[in-house]
């Protein structure tokens, strides 16, 4: 039985020693690696501006989604998803990613959608489909309202400041 034991412990290191052979040819060292051009790749790095928009893009995306949660919930009369869509929405007004100025109306917008966010979670809450569809209809007035104020004073405000100087 020794000797059954050493010839598949001889076949064992055999099958190693050329596994080890074949991976080899597969190593490469740095002077074989393709040479990278640091300037091509800086090129392809996104801007700190570009990165910011990126986040603030998948922060608008995801306040959609909660938004999208709360029609649902509106359509199938499900109570939950309405309160956790809500719920969500205000916790997200409540980060430093949702402030994008500290203007005191744009602060008075964030405010009046936290406000009517926690309606709609106490009215979805009270098991009131009348109810919630109408807190639906002010959090999304508050939302276009707000919008609007960013896009027609804050951005278009902040562009001829600059183009000002």
């Amino acid at each position: 039985m020794s000797k059954h034991r050493t010839i598949l412990s001889l076949l064992g290191i055999a099958a190693l020693a050329c596994l080890a052979l074949m991976q080899q040819d597969r190593i490469v060292t740095a002077d074989d690696a393709p040479k990278v051009d640091k300037k091509a790749e800086k090129a392809d790095e996104p801007t700190p501006e570009e990165k910011e928009q990126q986040i603030l893009s998948e922060f608008m995306r995801r306040k959609l989604d909660a938004s999208s949660q709360i029609l649902e919930g509106l359509s199938v009369e499900d109570y939950e998803l309405i309160s956790d869509g809500a719920m969500k929405l205000y916790k997200m007004s409540t980060v430093e990613k949702w402030r994008r100025s500290n203007d005191p109306l744009y602060r008075q917008f964030s405010s009046e959608f936290q406000r009517v966010t926690q309606d709609l979670i106490r009215a979805a809450n009270e098991g009131s489909l009348d109810k919630s569809a109408l807190k639906w209809m002010d959090v999304t007035m508050k939302c276009i309202e707000c919008h609007r104020y960013v896009r027609e004073t804050l951005v278009t405000g902040a562009e001829g400041d600059a183009n000002k100087s």
